[in-house]
């Protein structure tokens, strides 16, 4: 079954507004709780810092730019925009690699490639650079994070397109089993190697932070990123496969173009 640009670019976009609401739901219940705590947090830090440096007296503290509740409102919003736009990003790598992609479905090549996606841009500079909470960070160094979070991104996924190559030109010159094997102990050497090669975040984390705190953030953010990899793959690929049936059922021949 073949398709057109535009109709892998509807579905996906279909998939990935309501990946977006479930995104911001996740957000806004799962996340927003540790965020309001790190907030409170660094607030009692930074008036305890205050009081020792100007022995106990208060000095008026710059207005916020936006309120908390502002704050995650648009939150909310933007996660909803990102989840569509990334939704028509994917749509387009799928559209352009869809028939190298490995899978006897459109939904076995679309969850694998969500997969790796979620490997290259979440899960590997999650393990690297992981997120901290509003209570951890130098604010000065936002711009070298950002540098070094783009790096480990552009490299995973370089990586990521080796050693599909490397799998191709193995195919037919080993067996399946031994071409898996060799492929698995070149990804996890690669990235190995990426990991402890790449230098080490700027940010150091105060000791009073308490590490459950850290850690909870990390790991829901992290989780957000999962549910909405997880759900444009599993989503954008039942819907091609939907869309399949009803072609071959002849029920529906709008977007299907001559293979």
């Amino acid at each position: 079954m073949s398709f057109t640009y535009r109709g892998i670019i509807t579905r996906a976009l279909t998939a990935g507004l309501p990946v977006g609401v479930l995104l911001a739901g996740y957000m806004f219940f799962v996340v927003e709780p540790t965020i309001d705590e790190a907030i409170t947090l660094e607030e009692q830090l930074a008036t305890e810092a205050e009081h020792g440096e100007q022995g106990g007296h208060h000095h008026d503290e710059e207005e916020a730019l936006f309120t908390r509740s502002e704050q995650v409102g648009g939150g909310v919003a933007a996660s909803v925009i990102y989840a569509v736009v990334l939704s028509a990003v994917f749509g387009t790598v799928l559209a352009a690699t869809r028939h190298r992609l490995p899978g006897r479905s459109d939904l076995m090549r679309s969850v694998w490639l969500a997969a790796v996606a979620f490997g290259c841009v979440a899960l590997v500079p999650a393990l690297k650079y992981p997120a901290n909470p509003p209570a951890v960070g130098d604010p000065d160094t936002v711009g070298q994070r950002t540098v070094q979070w783009l790096v480990v991104v552009a490299l995973s996924l370089l990586l990521a397109w080796a050693l599909t190559r490397l799998s191709g030109l193995l195919r037919g010159r080993l067996d399946d089993p031994t071409r898996v094997l060799a492929v698995t102990a070149a990804t996890v050497l690669a990235f190995g190697a990426l990991l402890v090669a790449l230098p080490g975040t700027p940010d150091e984390i105060d000791q009073r932070v308490p590490a459950a705190l850290v850690w909870d953030f990390r790991l829901r953010s992290i989780g957000g990123l999962a549910l909405l990899w997880s759900g444009l793959g599993v989503g954008l690929g039942w819907l091609l496969e939907r869309h399949g049936r009803r072609v071959m059922d002849g029920t529906d021949d709008r977007t299907a173009a001559p293979a």
